[in-house]
């Protein structure tokens, strides 16, 4: 059975001599002008899938194939494609799986209104947990009395109920509720109230923090980006292998998590980024809502991100294996003078995911602030009791987040406010806003933080692109950060301020 591989020089991203570099050349010429042709290499047979040029390539072999090119002595590594899950995907299993034949269950109706008229909500998505461990409950979407029905094992509390939020309120979660129909009151959504990130970094302040003329360029390798008015999309490219023509161009968000991403990093408008007006550079590695980003495509975008000069990276994805591929790209990236930030995963494991555990990159956990939400907002369920913050009572390690010695930093990722795109199966409108939690939404607050920090330092702006610079940029980030108290193993350093 056909696998994919990347084929890679035996040193480094790229080479422009030697027999590797002959052989990248070759392959990348039958990509360009026989791609679907079988081609031979040393003497085995395989198909090229993608290429970049002098640098590395993605085919299709037998496992056989492949054992008999490193056998053969081929001056190229040879390593297995890996795909990193969507970064939505965690939230997407912890959902009950729905039963067809629905004898023996109880049917309750829930029923959704808005907290200050009482008005019945039309679209908003439900789900109640029996037994979160064996993934026991339902789910559905209230119609337009506000209600829906849902079916769930006989003599058995609900461990969870949850209302998931959109782009008009806050979304809502219960627990140790009896199996009875229920009536959930949900709080609009207000975007004069600070939420968590305006809270440390206040809109209003934005001006002064970063200074739009020097320049600075963030690359956001995620699902894509926008459209939205407030942001600020200077480029972008699509990294995805197979994608039709008319999307190869297109670095427009397939999902609402990139948009969402990039909002915290550079929005302007009415609900200011970190870094508003930042350049941003979208890389979009996900071909979908569902569907995983490969090592290839994250590689690729990556290599494109130094080409256009972007400072800094951040990648709020992970969760597979340990890559050598992607860990040698990580590396390159950091020798031309580019910080990459990322999200260290939301398993609530004492681990950090791979990329955020390669040395070369700034590793972001979350916490939250229980006064920046709604008593019973969606966002309660994602408060940890330990440990406890000794710098504000009010503060709390996210119960998604990951831990442990590899974090570098910590930043707020409960509840956080940000752009999002229409979207046909989400209740998210043109241009608006909606909160979501993860560690994906702490990574790119330290991103801007960082954009910050470098925007007012032209001397390091300007210096030249290499380790030395992303060291100094990374240094400047941790000289920064203030302690919360929960410990090295869930804050690394603190949190970034500027």
């Amino acid at each position: 059975m056909s696998q994919r591989y990347l084929l890679l020089p035996q040193t480094g991203l790229t080479s422009r001599s030697g027999p590797d570099a002959e052989r990248l050349r070759r392959l990348n010429h039958a990509f360009e002008y026989e791609a679907d042709d079988e081609q031979e290499l040393d003497g085995v047979r395989l198909k090229v899938l993608d290429a970049q040029r002098n640098g590395p390539v993605l085919v299709e072999m037998s496992e056989a194939a492949a054992a008999a090119l490193v056998a053969g002595g081929v001056p190229l590594r040879v390593i297995g494609e890996v795909v990193y899950p969507h970064p939505r995907a965690l939230a997407a299993q912890a959902r009950p799986q729905r039963r067809t034949d629905w004898n023996g269950l109880v049917e309750i109706t829930v029923t959704c209104v808005e907290a200050r008229s009482g008005a019945p909500l039309a679209g908003a998505r439900v789900v109640a947990i029996s037994d979160s461990a064996a993934r026991l409950g339902d789910r559905g979407e209230t119609d337009a009395a506000g209600r829906v029905a849902l079916h769930l094992p006989p003599g058995r509390a609900i461990e969870r109920l949850i209302v998931e939020a959109d782009s008009r309120h806050w979304g809502a979660c219960r627990d140790g509720l009896a199996l009875a129909d229920q009536r959930i009151e949900l709080v609009p959504l207000d975007l004069g109230t600070a939420d968590v990130v305006r809270h440390y970094y206040p809109g209003i302040a934005a001006a002064t923090r970063f200074d739009v003329k020097t320049g600075v360029t963030v690359g956001v390798i995620d699902t894509g980006v926008g459209p939205h008015a407030a942001l600020k999309t200077t480029g972008g490219r699509c990294t995805v292998t197979g994608e039709p023509p008319q999307r190869q161009s297109s670095f427009t968000d397939v999902d609402i998590h990139g948009t969402h991403v990039a909002g915290l990093i550079g929005a302007e408008g009415v609900l200011p980024g970190i870094a508003p007006g930042v350049n941003l550079h979208a890389y979009r590695a996900f071909p979908d809502a569902r569907k995983g980003a490969t090592n290839f495509a994250i590689i690729k975008a990556l290599m494109y991100a130094v080409a256009d000069n972007c400072d800094i990276v951040n990648l709020s994805l992970g969760g597979g294996p340990p890559d050598d591929a992607l860990s040698e790209a990580l590396a390159d990236v950091r020798n031309h003078g580019v910080l990459v930030i990322a999200a260290v995963g939301n398993e609530h494991k004492p681990y950090v995911a791979f990329p955020a555990q390669h040395e070369d990159v700034v590793a972001v956990a979350a916490f939250g602030n229980r006064d920046r939400f709604p008593q019973q907002a969606e966002a309660a369920g994602d408060i940890s009791q330990t440990p406890l913050s000794t710098r504000d009572p009010a503060e709390f390690f996210a119960a998604f987040s990951n831990n442990g010695m590899r974090v570098d930093v910590i930043a707020p990722g409960v509840a956080v406010l940000s752009t999002v795109r229409r979207c046909d199966d989400m209740p998210y409108g043109e241009n608006g806003y909606a909160p979501l939690s993860g560690t994906s939404m702490a990574a790119p607050v330290v991103a801007g933080v960082a954009a910050c920090l470098l925007s007012q330092d032209p001397a390091l702006y300007n210096a030249p692109r290499n380790r030395a610079r992303a060291d100094a940029l990374r240094d400047k980030l941790f000289a920064k950060c203030s302690e919360l108290g929960f410990s090295k193993l869930y804050e690394g350093r603190g949190q970034p301020l500027c």
